[in-house]
């Protein structure tokens, strides 16, 4: 029942929402309660930065819950361009002056090529924040967007620690003192058409729901 009323909430407003149902294996994006998309997850995984030889530690995340995206790739990927019909109409004789002002292009010389938009990744990560139980106070928590589930073995493990204690040494690169995460797992194309989405302000509904 929690579950209903944490989603009547959402689609009460006429903002798009994200479910992430853990008992279906299912990302559906949502408008006033209505599926607008869905995307199969192959696998989802609690992750958290622990040494090598300890054993990565459960998440304690309490589901149902609604998470905010504090910070996405969505938040950097977009460029909006005004369409002409919102731009200030301009008269003709400012039309003809600016004409006049500008140069003949020249023929000579090579033609400049645009610079291709770099492709939209299909793993990348979000900064996502919940209501904590005492005062209210948000916690940090990270959802990486992958392709595959990160090595758990002991070797790949220790394979990991030696090159960021060498990154360390060599270039005084800090290992990133990460929050606990959830690692979700869906096909290539599937994570670069989500990745426009993970905005800030975005809502992501968390259910366990039984399938």
């Amino acid at each position: 029942m929690a579950g209903l009323e944490l989603e009547a909430s959402l689609a009460r407003k006429p903002n798009v929402y994200l479910k992430l149902d853990l008992g279906e294996r299912l990302l559906q994006i949502k408008a006033r309660g209505v599926v607008l998309d869905q995307v199969v997850v192959k696998a989802v995984e609690a992750a958290t930065r622990q040494p090598f030889y300890q054993p990565p530690e459960p998440l304690a995340l309490e589901v149902p819950v609604i998470l905010e995206v504090l910070q996405g790739p969505g938040d950097t990927d977009r460029e909006v361009i005004a369409p002409p019909s919102l731009r200030p109409a301009r008269s003709a004789e400012e039309e003809e002056e600016e004409g006049a002002a500008k140069p003949t292009p020249s023929l000579q010389g090579p033609t400049p090529n645009p610079t291709p938009r770099p492709e939209t990744p299909s793993r990348y990560r979000v900064e996502l924040t919940k209501n904590g139980s005492k005062g209210g106070e948000a916690s940090p928590l990270v959802l990486w967007v992958a392709n595959d589930l990160p090595a758990r073995s002991l070797w790949e493990r220790f394979r990991q620690a030696v090159k960021e204690g060498w990154a360390f040494l060599a270039h005084h690169e800090e290992v990133p003192q990460e929050p606990p995460g959830i690692v979700l797992v869906v096909d290539p194309e599937d994570a670069r058409r989500l990745h426009h989405l993970f905005r800030q302000g975005m809502a992501l509904l968390v259910t366990a729901n039984t399938p």
